[in-house]
């Protein structure tokens, strides 16, 4: 049963009959980014990159209590037990399912202590592609040394897939590094992927521990964390004075907005990363473009 499966099975009938007869009839599952849902307003499914809220000829909306039933489905009855994740906008679940949530919240002193009616529920959909990595394994690895790289983009782009296709191929037949993946919120794991590699997965650890504790516990030869920003700083220092190559993802449109801010420009000039890849692609592509940025030759 695969991700877009089963979100049909937590959905009430109706939804369910819909939502069936529109994915047999696309194309390619592998165009479905995200299924939203939103309560007393419509759904909507993101394929092939255009937002989809009509199937079949209707819109299909939820009520406040069916929206509730089916994030308690998604989360097999126990949506308690995410309750800190949800305070930050997030469930996920096995395989790098991961449900972004928002909707009407307790708060005190700038944090948020409680949801306590989830209004939307997105659902992203991972997919099972080591091929994305093609156009950057070549320079990731390279006669067989592994270059550190820091991959950017605006949020939705594919970072998270991109990073989770490069540590499968750099733990995987062929290279076999051992790769300490950083896996703040359990999204870059699945187990189609990671089978047979030699990943070691430091699931749901703040992003500065993990790479704290795998640098000084797990030996690795490649650590890949995903989303950085100005918390890891110091623990990316670390790791690179310690000689092991980092592979990590943040958000940014280009290279002048990433040296903008105060710790990602000092990891450019201590030279943490070798590379800084800017990705993009036209929507619902599987391919993506690279703009490539070599740090060996300046860093302004």
């Amino acid at each position: 049963m695969d991700a877009i499966d089963k979100v049909l099975c937590c959905l009430p009938e109706y939804e369910r009959r819909i939502l069936a007869e529109f994915f047999s009839s696309a194309t390619d599952r592998k165009k479905v980014s995200e299924i939203r849902f939103r309560a007393g307003m419509p759904a909507s499914v993101t394929y092939a990159g255009r937002n989809v809220s009509v199937f079949c000829g209707r819109e299909l909306v939820l009520s406040a209590p069916a929206l509730s039933s089916v994030v308690a489905r998604l989360c097999e009855e126990s949506v308690h037990t995410y309750g800190s994740t949800i305070n930050e906008g997030y469930i996920t679940l096995a395989d790098g399912l991961r449900i972004g949530v928002c909707g009407k919240a307790r708060s005190e002193g700038g944090r948020v202590l409680a949801v306590r009616e989830i209004t939307s529920a997105s659902v992203r959909i991972p997919h099972v592609l080591f091929s994305v990595g093609d156009g950057l394994m070549p320079i990731i690895y390279e006669k067989r040394r592994v270059h550190s790289a820091l991959i950017y983009s605006p949020p939705g782009v594919g970072k998270t897939t991109l990073v989770r296709a490069l540590a499968a191929r750099l733990g995987g037949e062929g290279v076999r590094r051992r790769v300490a993946v950083v896996d703040s919120r359990g999204e870059i794991y699945m187990r189609e992927m990671f089978a047979r590699s030699l990943c070691d997965f430091l699931d749901g650890y703040p992003k500065g521990a993990g790479i704290e504790i795998a640098t000084r516990t797990l030996s690795p030869e490649v650590i890949v964390c995903d989303e950085i920003g100005e918390g890891e700083v110091e623990a990316l220092l670390a790791a690179q004075n310690t000689g092991v190559p980092l592979i990590a993802t943040a958000h940014g449109e280009d290279f002048s907005s990433l040296m903008m801010r105060t710790g990602l420009k000092k990891l450019c000039e201590a030279g943490v990363f070798r590379y800084f890849i800017g990705v993009s692609r036209a929507a619902g592509e599987e391919r993506f473009s690279f703009d490539i940025k070599d740090m060996r030759r300046n860093c302004s």
